[in-house]
């Protein structure tokens, strides 16, 4: 998926869990956004890859395309590396940017599960790509069925927005599911904070 389409997917899967929780900020949104486009560090032609070339060579040379960073082993990692910042350098307002940061994350593996190529989840016990499966639903890369999830997504986004500015985002439900969705991850945070 290019980079568009990933931020445009994560932040129409985002900006309703942003909105019930309050937490709609710049800051917020960016690191959603950022967090949609870390997994592709591992590739030297994408958004962040041609932006950060040294560290986008070392991991595509090391781990390969979808190997580490498309993977469990990879979210957890930036999960404690962003923990780890957000504790010792950051200020207390920014207490939920380990969330945002690893929900976008997911949100791009998520996305790149549904493409052709697929992920490897367990990566490293899975090292060796499978055969291509046949999928009911793929897309590929730069092709037109991402253009068309890329015009989908955006109508979504669009009403969304328009939902958010109306103030119309009361799904008290949504909101218990990630007030309990951040308290484990505070917990998690706490033992990490604890460890470092």
């Amino acid at each position: 998926m290019e980079c568009k389409t990933h931020v445009a997917t994560t932040l129409a899967l985002g900006l309703p869990l942003l909105a019930v929780s309050h937490e709609v900020t710049a800051v917020n949104v960016g690191i959603l956004a950022l967090g949609s486009l870390l997994p592709d560090i591992d590739h030297p032609s994408s958004y962040l890859g041609r932006r950060h070339k040294i560290m986008s060579s070392v991991t595509n040379k090391t781990l390969g395309h979808r190997g580490a960073t498309h993977s469990i082993f990879g979210l957890v990692l930036f999960f404690v590396i962003s923990t780890f910042i957000q504790h010792h350098y950051l200020s207390g307002d920014t207490l939920n940017l380990p969330f945002w940061l690893s929900f976008g994350y997911l949100c791009h593996l998520l996305e790149d599960s549904l493409s052709q190529q697929g992920v490897r989840w367990c990566w490293p016990l899975f090292r060796k790509k499978r055969k291509k499966r046949k999928k009911v639903f793929y897309y590929r890369t730069s092709t037109m069925s991402e253009y068309l999830i890329l015009v989908l997504v955006l109508a979504i986004l669009i009403f969304e927005i328009s939902l958010y500015l109306k103030g119309d985002f009361n799904y008290p439900h949504m909101q218990e599911v990630v007030t309990w969705c951040q308290q484990k991850v505070h917990n998690l945070q706490s033992i990490i904070n604890n460890i470092t």
